[in-house]
């Protein structure tokens, strides 16, 4: 690509408009704006073209750089056909992972992402390292790629999107859980695999891969591992990395094994935090970050919002917004956090997820006594909850009481009638908001809006 070039950009919401103000500050001034969207108000720089609506992917082999951003699938037939025909298909984070002068690292997984990200940065900085989060739950990196300079390091959430037209990998790449995510953009498992692949794929000897050992797809992904590799685990000991053992966490490292912290020294809310405790805690390691500001950092980190969010007490009930709860997998995490007696509410948009494990942990946890549904999703959580109650048989599970609404206020206000003194509420959807809201932020807050006005 050079100045002469010319360069799509697909797409003008957070990462588009960087990569426009940042092709523009670097005198690339042939640049189109393509987006589905018929009216971006007045946002558009001067000089730059648009091809906006329903037909803004037609004509792809005008231009010979496309940037796509991660809402527009890779494999779109469009740009497929714009690559065939010679033109060169890239993503900001791409091209933000290909000419970036320092150290980055990686987090990639299907939950936990932005958690940890935000985890790994916080230690950084406490330690004295110049530091900048990039992502879903930071800015877009390409806004701040002209700040760096050798000795920063950059810490990026990867989502599948982003990665799957990646031909450099990050320094430091970490894979959390991995669970069947977004069948809604991807084509099936496989594709969805692929595309987190890139994350090691490209790695080099020098490079550092950070796996969860306690998951099935470790396997896999450590055939891609090129450099070195440290293992996580909750449940067993490991060499090289970071593990959990009575109680308090280890780092171990060349036949050495340290204390970091206890259990109870996470000041994150659930068990599934452990987690994205452990990866952060050797990507610092791998910056020289000490044991005791790890510690410190663990201690006063108490996430992000929307994920297993505290928002009040009423009347000795606490309530909590896990609205960024998207999967079943996550839904089960926020519900197997708690042993008091628990309300959970949940559903949303339907992405073609399998909630048979849901049900049957929603029905043999004790603690679990009422689960109130709304949304697309509710038929299907719903009917997998009656299969579940057949599947275990009379006597079986516990007699969890199944509610129906229409909306997040009919929720809460049923949820506060039936929520138990020293129990809680949670609103862990374990799907998508697009039913209802824009996207889980706009959920999130209108649950904590709700909750805050009883």
């Amino acid at each position: 690509m050079d100045q002469r070039s010319k360069i799509a950009v697909l797409g003008y919401g957070i990462e588009g408009k960087a990569m426009v103000k940042y092709l523009l500050a670097h005198a690339y001034f042939d640049v189109t704006i393509c987006d589905k969207n018929v009216d971006l108000g007045d946002e558009i720089p001067d000089g730059v073209s648009t091809i906006l609506g329903a037909n803004y992917l037609e004509n792809l082999t005008d231009f010979d750089v496309i940037f796509r951003s991660p809402g527009i699938k890779y494999l779109e037939p469009a740009i497929q056909f714009a690559k065939e025909n010679g033109a060169e298909i890239s993503s900001p984070m791409a091209f933000f992972v290909d000419i970036c002068p320092c150290r980055i690292v990686g987090i990639t997984g299907t939950k936990g992402k932005g958690t940890t990200a935000t985890l790994i940065c916080e230690m950084l900085k406490n330690a004295g390292v110049i530091s900048y989060l990039g992502g879903n739950i930071g800015e877009s990196p390409m806004d701040f790629l002209d700040k760096l300079t050798k000795d920063s390091v950059v810490v990026l959430e990867m989502s599948s999107f982003q990665l799957q037209d990646m031909t450099k990998s990050p320094h430091v790449a970490i894979v959390l859980n991995t669970t069947i995510d977004h069948l809604d953009y991807h084509a099936d498992k496989d594709e969805y695999l692929r595309a987190k692949e890139s994350i090691l794929a490209h790695q080099n000897k020098d490079c550092l891969a950070i796996l969860n050992k306690d998951y099935e797809y470790v396997k896999y992904y450590n055939e891609l591992v090129k450099g070195q590799v440290k293992f996580v685990s909750v449940h067993k000991k490991v060499e090289d990395g970071a593990f959990v053992k009575d109680g308090e966490i280890f780092y171990a490292e060349y036949g050495d094994v340290e204390k970091v912290c206890d259990l109870s020294d996470i000041a994150l809310v659930g068990k599934h935090n452990f987690e994205n405790v452990l990866p952060a805690i050797c990507a610092a390691k791998e910056f020289g970050v000490p044991f005791e500001i790890m510690k410190e950092t663990i201690k006063s980190f108490t996430g992000l919002p929307h994920r297993l969010e505290f928002v009040k007490e009423v009347d000795s009930v606490k309530y909590y917004n896990d609205s960024f709860s998207t999967t079943p997998e996550t839904s089960m995490a926020a519900v197997d956090s708690f042993d008091v007696p628990t309300v959970l509410i949940a559903g949303g948009f339907d992405k073609n997820l399998n909630y048979k494990e849901w049900a049957l942990l929603i029905l043999t946890k004790p603690s679990l006594e009422n689960v109130i549904l709304l949304g697309h999703t509710a038929d299907r959580m719903e009917q997998d909850l009656r299969d579940a109650e057949e599947k275990l048989g009379e006597g079986e599970g516990s007699p969890t009481k199944i509610f129906r609404v229409n909306n997040i206020h009919e929720a809460v206000v049923l949820a506060r009638k039936e929520a138990k003194k020293g129990g809680i509420v949670v609103m862990s959807p374990g799907s998508s908001s697009f039913d209802l809201y824009a996207n889980y932020k706009e959920r999130g807050n209108k649950f904590m809006e709700e909750v805050k006005g009883l």
